[in-house]
């Protein structure tokens, strides 16, 4: 595959992210397919093929009813390897505005993705749908 099909593919992967359908995603990914959200939380693992595959689209329609609104903006390849640059300004499925900013590391094996790389503002995430706890009153 030629590097404007993989950004081609690259995107429309990013761009799933606005009305996940898993059928497309399954036609995008590979079957050793593996995506990680690049930050340390509890309960945030890589996601492997079959788990991706039920849990992203659930998870993107639970917190974003009306999609991220993802706009691509820098698009890099090279060998194997497709960097995007993009941004999402909606509103959170809890009510709150969410405009965050990405970078997407996807890695090419034949013409599927066999991995991907959310980084983003973690905090931004976490003051969106992770509240702290209020603090306890000290005696």
């Amino acid at each position: 595959m030629d590097l404007a099909a993989q950004k081609e593919r690259a995107v429309a992967f990013v761009l799933q992210m606005n009305a996940p359908d898993p059928a497309v995603l399954a036609e995008l990914i590979a079957d050793d397919f593996e995506f990680e959200f690049m930050m340390r939380a509890p309960g945030v693992k890589a996601q492997k093929h079959d788990e991706f595959l039920k849990w992203f689209p659930k998870i993107m329609k639970s917190w974003f009813p009306n999609g991220l609104n993802m706009k691509v903006h820098t698009i890099v390849a090279e060998g194997p390897h497709v960097a995007i640059q993009a941004e999402a300004d909606t509103m959170a499925g809890n009510g709150k505005r969410y405009a965050n900013r990405y970078h997407f590391y996807i890695r090419f094996e034949g013409g599927r993705i066999a991995q991907a790389r959310e980084y983003n503002d973690t905090n931004h995430v976490r003051e969106t749908f992770f509240p702290a706890a209020p603090e306890k009153a000290q005696n």
